[in-house]
């Protein structure tokens, strides 16, 4: 039993007997009771607000501890998007290339020596492919024939690099986002192996539905990507 325990019993068995003693204890008692009212509420508040402190600052932890984790990801989120869209943009830019119904080839059977080397010293092709280029009776078919492979080589290249990097930091791209960039990674490569399998089977009806996928269907979702990257970066921010 603490000493305020025992002080509160002795004053009221002074009361309990009455007299002077009484009235000594009473006053003794009103006297000691505020007292210790008050350092009880004293103590109370003290505890109270060093709890409250106490509990703030973990409150302030917690938020410091959200704040830098939220703010590292957008950091990683304005490295992420950007060097995707470039990705995807190299990416389609050698898809229609390759797709493209388009395409200028230099008369390869009608000029000279010297031309065809200067041109050969320039190309993609591989030093037995040159070779067999001078040697071939019809060398702009085989010219076509040959850097399409070298082109497709390329263009798959392209698309795994960004097909594998929207794989590898999705995490860091909104739910959205993440939808787009996959819509338009299928669409390239469908197109790519419609393309390839058209030029193995000689089928120009698989190479213009190629050219069709990426002309028609790969533009509305660039945009839409487009316009959610400047959003997520604060684009209009900046301007």
């Amino acid at each position: 039993m603490d000493t305020e325990q025992l002080v509160i019993q002795f004053i009221a068995k002074l009361l309990t007997y009455g007299g002077t003693g009484a009235l000594v204890a009473y006053g003794l008692f009103k006297f000691l009771g505020k007292k210790w009212i008050e350092n009880k509420f004293a103590e109370k508040l003290q505890e109270h607000k060093h709890a409250q402190d106490k509990e703030l600052e973990e409150l302030k932890f917690k938020i410091n501890a959200l704040f830098s984790r939220i703010t590292k990801i957008h950091e990683k989120e304005f490295e992420v998007l950007p060097e995707a869209w470039l990705k995807m943009q190299e990416a389609l830019g050698r898809a229609s290339q390759l797709v493209s119904l388009f395409r200028e080839y230099p008369d390869l059977d009608r000029m000279s020596k010297e031309a065809i080397s200067e041109f050969l010293a320039q190309s993609k092709l591989n030093d037995y492919e040159k070779k067999e280029l001078l040697e071939a009776s019809n060398k702009l078919t085989y010219y076509q024939n040959t850097i399409f492979w070298h082109d497709l080589k390329e263009t798959q290249e392209s698309f795994w690099d960004f097909h594998n990097y929207i794989i590898k930091y999705r995490v860091f791209m909104s739910s959205i986002l993440q939808e787009q960039f996959g819509k338009i990674d299928d669409i390239i490569w469908k197109a790519i192996v419609e393309r390839k399998v058209g030029h193995e089977a000689n089928d120009i009806k698989m190479w213009t539905n190629a050219y069709k996928q990426i002309r028609d269907e790969t533009n509305p979702i660039r945009d839409e990507i487009e316009k959610l990257v400047q959003s997520r970066l604060h684009y209009d921010q900046v301007e």
